[in-house]
């Protein structure tokens, strides 16, 4: 686990983002590891009939990504103790999705610092696709200054 102090994290504070392409080839291949075998995933004549423009991705797919950003900042998947977001647009093959975090409280409680993030992913174009919140707990450590 990473070892932090108060200082290193601040309000305000933009963890790096991820970038990803979504691929077809993505979409199916996350379904059949998952075990979702949804139409809407598969055929783009069910998600067509469904008023969608092709198959979508699965939310969880690129709510992944945000993921992935929590855990290198918390230094650790057990610093995630909450995430709550919700889903707004498809997410098509080819498009290309940006998941981004931004620290909003910080807080201490005893060895742990609790933050909140506000989290999101969009498409290039700016439409958000997943937007809300996380909670980590990070581990503290109080350094000597030099």
């Amino acid at each position: 686990m990473i070892h932090v102090t108060v200082e290193d994290i601040r309000v305000g504070q933009t963890l790096p983002s991820i970038t990803h392409k979504v691929t077809r080839r993505n979409i199916l291949i996350y379904g059949k590891m998952v075990g979702s075998f949804n139409p809407v995933h598969e055929d783009d004549v069910v998600a067509e009939e469904l008023g969608f423009e092709h198959i979508i991705a699965h939310g969880v797919m690129h709510l992944n990504y945000i993921t992935q950003i929590l855990c290198d900042f918390a230094g650790h998947p057990e610093g995630i103790k909450k995430i709550d977001v919700r889903f707004f647009k498809p997410v098509y093959p080819d498009d290309e999705i940006t998941a981004s975090a931004v620290v909003e409280t910080v807080e201490e409680e005893g060895d742990l610092l609790a933050v909140t993030c506000r989290v999101w992913s969009e498409k290039a174009e700016g439409t958000r696709v997943i937007e809300g919140s996380a909670t980590l707990e990070i581990a503290k450590e109080e350094r000597p200054r030099a």
